[in-house]
């Protein structure tokens, strides 16, 4: 089994989004993915709660992490996603220490690339891999993408060569339970997911299930 983290001190940062689009990309893949919510807003719980289905979130502490890895890997579980929680030192340090793989997300403004800093000072105290991810990017901004990961990339953080940007597909899907790969299979946003997952798979060492003959049939 592996896990993924997601951590990020600064709120905002749409670590929950990603979370949780990332764990459907991985269902929908073949993978046995769970989501493990250590946001104290739950919010990854809730929005299974409305999905009623696989991949599902379950609430959890720094504290039983651990012990929630153990059973998921004696489950058969390919994958553990933690959503970490925000502005809490200690909590998001145990998520980098249980992760085989860290991303960032980070949204595209200056103010959120200077507080990257404190999250990635984290992972290298875990000594674990971690990358950023812009998020939430803004399609008609004027921030200079290339110039933000070339300046991080000096600092010596690692940054997903693509960017996640907003779009309205992203939030649409959260009430019914349900993810932009979902709502539009087709559609930019979820073409951006796949991506992204399939860049972590590759990066975190896990081999994507190849499709059934009657998939490859129709």
């Amino acid at each position: 089994m592996k896990t993924l983290a997601l951590v990020s001190q600064k709120g905002g940062a749409g670590k929950t989004t990603l979370a949780l689009h990332l764990a459907v990309a991985a269902h929908r893949a073949g993978l046995q993915v769970a989501i493990a919510d250590l946001d104290p807003q739950s919010s990854a719980w809730k929005w299974s709660e409305r999905r009623r289905e696989h991949p599902e979130a379950v609430v959890t502490s720094a504290e039983q992490l651990n012990h929630l890895q153990a059973q998921a890997s004696a489950g058969g579980l390919d994958l553990l996603i933690i959503d970490s929680a925000p502005h809490a030192d200690r909590p998001a340090l145990v998520a980098c220490k249980a992760a085989d793989l860290v991303l960032i997300p980070c949204r595209a403004s200056i103010l959120d690339i200077d507080a990257i800093g404190q999250t990635h000072d984290l992972t290298t105290i875990a000594r674990k891999p971690s990358w950023v991810v812009f998020n939430a990017c803004n399609t008609s901004t004027e921030f200079d993408l290339e110039e933000a990961r070339g300046g991080l990339q000096e600092r010596g953080i690692p940054v997903y060569p693509r960017a996640i940007y907003q779009r309205v597909s992203f939030s649409r899907g959260f009430i019914p339970g349900k993810t932009a790969v979902e709502i539009e299979p087709g559609g930019r946003a979820a073409t951006e997911v796949q991506d992204l997952f399939k860049w972590v798979a590759a990066e975190i060492g896990i081999e994507i299930p190849a499709p059934s003959s009657d998939i490859e049939a129709a």
